[in-house]
């Protein structure tokens, strides 16, 4: 088919419909257990995201047949705010997935995708944990390369008591102590998404997919030390309990303790037969949840990145920038 075939551009209100025509249509095709996604499901991920939206698409006679798109996240590195996106629904019908010499019309979606928003004054990095068909064409035509090979922490629960320990209470949303917290924790971070009220409350109080659980570590002031966000679901196995984000300051690991009996009495409470975190390996976090019982586990994702700034390459983002599962669309 001819290129010239297919108008490529960014996203247009009033795209949307056929937008997820397109995506319900591909990925409903290759996964038995798929739920179509709604139009709310995409208001919330892509309209609502504070720090904005990030989708290119190829229409073929005004219908959406290919989308590359990411999710951004306004980011502390080097001293600034910067912006990073996750890479994510990236799709191609498979009707024009071969009508086209390679590179396809994934890879003509994506070029001009990368032109719109990266750039040392735009989006510093593009990231994402791609399945294995993607990492390849990345890896040839888009720029792709490995951060790390991904490893979790995990255990099981273990006996103890199902009840939250003294100290440990459960928030119904983030505030303005979260932006505080944050600033506490981000010192010795030389890149991570900033953690503020607008996008914790965004990434789990708001999120049409899942209920997550808000556990933090409050002071006799009332001030949060400590927060984790927790979920009972299917992930890696069935019926898990997981740490989707962890933010205590370093310095201060008898809240981290603490934080941890609170997120084990929550999984057994669930019933969970596993509990599983991650952590970046040079956050002291990695080892204290190892002196704790937690195991290193491998698994099967990868990190990759594209990066827009000379200075943030593979060795740079994987050596100095905190990321937790908060930070990925896996949980």
């Amino acid at each position: 088919m001819d290129a010239h075939a297919y108008e490529i551009r960014a996203f247009r209100d009033g795209d949307e419909n056929s937008l997820l025509r397109a995506f319900n249509r591909v990925f409903g095709a290759s996964d038995a257990a798929f739920r179509p996604r709604t139009l709310e499901e995409w208001n919330w991920e892509f309209r609502a995201n504070p720090a904005g939206r990030r989708v290119f698409l190829a229409l073929f006679e005004g219908e959406v047949v290919a989308q590359y798109a990411a999710l951004p996240a306004r980011v502390w590195i080097d001293g600034r705010e910067s912006t990073f996106a996750q890479i994510i629904d990236s799709l191609v019908d498979p009707a024009h997935r071969s009508g086209l010499k390679r590179p396809g019309l994934f890879v003509r979606t994506a070029w001009p995708f990368f032109d719109a928003y990266g750039g040392p004054e735009k989006d510093l990095v593009h990231y994402g944990w791609p399945v294995a068909s993607a990492w390849r064409i990345g890896k040839t035509f888009l720029d792709y390369e490995i951060v790390r090979t991904q490893t979790l922490l995990g255990r099981e629960p273990g006996p103890g008591p199902a009840e939250l320990p003294g100290g440990v209470e459960v928030l119904e949303r983030f505030d303005h102590q979260a932006r505080w917290l944050y600033d506490r924790c981000a010192g010795e971070w030389g890149a991570s998404a900033i953690r503020d009220e607008d996008f914790l409350n965004w990434r789990f109080v708001n999120n049409p997919h899942h209920d997550y659980t808000i556990l933090a570590v409050k002071d006799d002031e009332g001030i949060v030390r400590g927060h984790a966000v927790y979920r009972f679901g299917d992930w890696v196995m069935p019926g898990m309990g997981i740490v989707c984000d962890w933010l205590v300051p370093p310095d201060e690991p008898e809240i981290g303790a603490l934080l941890t009996e609170g997120v084990l009495a929550q999984a057994r409470s669930d019933g969970a037969r596993s509990v599983a975190a991650l952590f970046p390996e040079w956050s002291p976090w990695f080892q204290r949840f190892q002196d704790a019982g937690w195991l290193v586990r491998p698994s099967e994702y990868f990190m990759v990145a594209r990066n827009f700034d000379r200075r943030f390459d593979m060795l740079w983002l994987r050596d100095h920038w905190w990321y937790q599962l908060a930070d990925t669309d896996l949980v």
